[in-house]
């Protein structure tokens, strides 16, 4: 008996036969749907979205962001994973920025930069990958020419889009923000004031530049933007405000395809990019919660929520203490992904009380580094570094990333989440490139495994996966959503996989969510497991899901029935998302 109106939000499972696309601009959706009845194939539709994101959601993605990509060649029966992560600039230097103290975020991130400057301004930089990372998976792997795929973002950057109650809701909400942005202010913020939606025709949103640089970028590839006048344009505007960005950084950046990193859970493998992002947290909390039987816990139950809130905090524990880019610091990753590990933690784990309650002055997961088990560098093969530091949080909470997913006739899948990058970006004038820093996601200070240096990738949360069954996909997921895509993506992929619902159904589902202070719980949750929760000692911050609330990740899923031939697809309920189908 409900004591209180509230609205119930859903919408429809799409089902189809021969491709499915997720998006979360319909827009987008239309044209990679067009991209699969015209013959291409699910990177050409990937590729195409992703390109529009860029254009229907610059707060989102931009052609100067980051991203990462899952490719599955049902051919070759092989799975690609394709890092277009950003790296700091080769003249980047680990004491670059003026560190005036501990930082007042709580915990985005332990140190505050004088001015900001690590995430404002030429010196937040890092190198554009998005153009490239698109380009390169088209290469490797489309069907249909570049310009072809590329043409529908040319057209509506150029030609203009309406503005739906979405676009003009987001810039209502983040009204002073992109008014310091010219390049925003100058798209989403016509006359000075939010677009105008409800009226229609709706005001347009016309972007002549970055139309331009697309055409281009079709008709030549990424060197429309990674050599000659536009990268010479980048490197003079960011050099004049004395930022390190070279036109030989765009020249030699390469994004990197390889073998992705996986492990299983409840009788399924699951893939991510092997890149310091929320795809290896993901892995160790999958590890975690494969020593549990969870089925037998019931969905949503007191046992199942604390259970998976206590293998989350220790998994981001690690993330916030050991991981970084493994290339260029001391990494235990080995460690962190071992299946002993994992037992380990899940050994010590207390089923009857958290680790951590109400009232803390800091972070939660620094408590879990305290246990004897917590130590990755046991379980590691190889050296033990002479310098471990004390933990350092380093994350964001800021909503700017977009995800899509793609699977089609061939049962070829695709999982691709990018990202604009963090705070307010810099808009060279003429190039159509808007550059938006990614050196904020690195810790400011030196001495950490993840604090700034020469050609290192930043860790950041982005966590695309495909889930496979005696070898073949039987899922694509992913969400936009910051620090809180990780928590949200495991309980996607656990309603699917472990409480068989559908995609549509598990990506509806009430979460919770402890990668924060405090536990955020969706409201819909009942009282009586909130009120049992803090009774275990839980920090519970219950919230409401609604269209203009951002406290969740918001996560897109195609599940692949191989006995039926059917794919079915699930999109947030609450915000812009859409699935399509033929």
């Amino acid at each position: 008996m409900a004591l209180v109106s509230r609205p119930l939000f859903d919408k429809e499972e799409v089902v189809a036969g021969n491709g499915v696309v997720t998006a979360m601009h319909p827009e987008g959706a239309e044209a990679g749907l067009r991209i699969l009845k015209a013959g291409g194939n699910a990177v050409d539709a990937a590729v195409c979205i992703a390109f529009c994101n860029v254009v229907l959601e610059p707060d989102m993605a931009t052609i100067a962001g980051l991203g990462y990509m899952l490719v599955h060649v049902a051919s070759e029966g092989r799975t690609y994973a394709i890092d277009f992560n950003s790296r700091a600039p080769r003249n980047a230097r680990p004491d670059m920025y003026d560190v005036i103290g501990p930082s007042t975020e709580g915990g985005f991130q332990t140190f505050q930069v004088r001015d900001d400057a690590n995430n404002i301004g030429p010196l937040s930089v890092s190198i554009p990958a998005t153009c490239a990372g698109l380009c390169e998976a088209h290469r490797r792997f489309g069907a249909l020419p570049l310009e072809q795929v590329v043409e529908p973002a040319a057209a509506l950057a150029s030609d203009g889009f309406e503005a739906s109650w979405h676009v003009a809701l987001t810039a209502a909400n983040n009204f002073d923000k992109w008014s310091r942005d010219s390049y925003l202010a100058s798209m989403w913020l016509p006359d000075g004031r939010p677009p105008v939606a409800r009226s229609k025709p709706a005001d347009r949103v016309v972007q002549k530049d970055l139309g331009r640089l697309l055409e281009n970028i079709g008709r030549n590839g990424p060197d429309a933007m990674y050599k000659g006048e536009v990268a010479a344009a980048l490197e003079e505007f960011v050099k004049d405000g004395g930022g390190v960005l070279t036109a030989q950084d765009l020249a030699d950046y390469t994004p990197t395809v390889s073998e992705p990193l996986s492990t299983s859970f409840h009788g399924h493998e699951i893939r991510v990019v092997p890149t310091p992002s929320g795809g290896i947290t993901n892995l160790q909390t999958f590890n975690i919660l494969d020593n549990f039987d969870l089925a037998s816990m019931g969905h949503n139950t007191v046992e199942y929520l604390h259970t998976f809130i206590e293998s989350a905090r220790h998994a981001f524990a690690d993330r916030y203490r050991y991981l970084a880019d493994w290339e260029r610091a001391p990494v235990p990753l080995e460690g962190m992904l071992s299946q002993k590990y994992a037992a380990a933690i899940a050994g010590q784990l207390n089923r009857e009380r958290a680790e951590t309650g109400a009232g803390l002055e800091e972070e939660p997961w620094i408590h879990y580094l305290d246990r004897a088990v917590h130590d990755p560098w046991s379980f590691q093969n190889g050296a033990r570094p002479a310098h471990s530091p004390e933990a350092v949080a380093m994350d964001t909470n800021d909503e700017g990333t977009t995800h899509l997913n793609v699977v089609d006739r061939d049962r070829n899948v695709v999982s691709c989440t990018h990202t604009a990058g963090m705070r307010e970006g810099l808009f060279p004038p003429g190039t159509g490139v808007y550059l938006a820093g990614g050196m904020g996601w690195f810790v400011a200070e030196p001495g950490y495994p993840n604090s700034v240096d020469g050609w290192k990738r930043p860790m950041n949360n982005m966590s695309p996966l495909i889930a496979f069954r005696d070898g073949r996909p039987v899922l694509a997921q992913g969400a936009p959503g910051a620090r809180r895509i990780m928590n949200r993506g495991v309980q996607v992929v656990a309603n699917i996989l472990v409480f068989g619902m559908s995609p549509q159904d598990a990506v509806g589902q009430a979460v919770v969510d402890a990668s924060s202070m405090n536990t955020v719980v969706d409201d819909r949750i009942s009282p009586e497991v909130m009120d049992e929760l803090r009774e275990m000692g839980h920090a519970v911050e219950p919230v409401m899901e609604d269209p203009g609330s951002w406290n969740f990740a918001r996560p897109t899923a195609i599940q692949v029935d191989y006995e039926s031939g059917l794919l079915r697809a699930g999109v947030d309920p609450f915000r812009a998302a859409t699935a399509m189908g033929y």
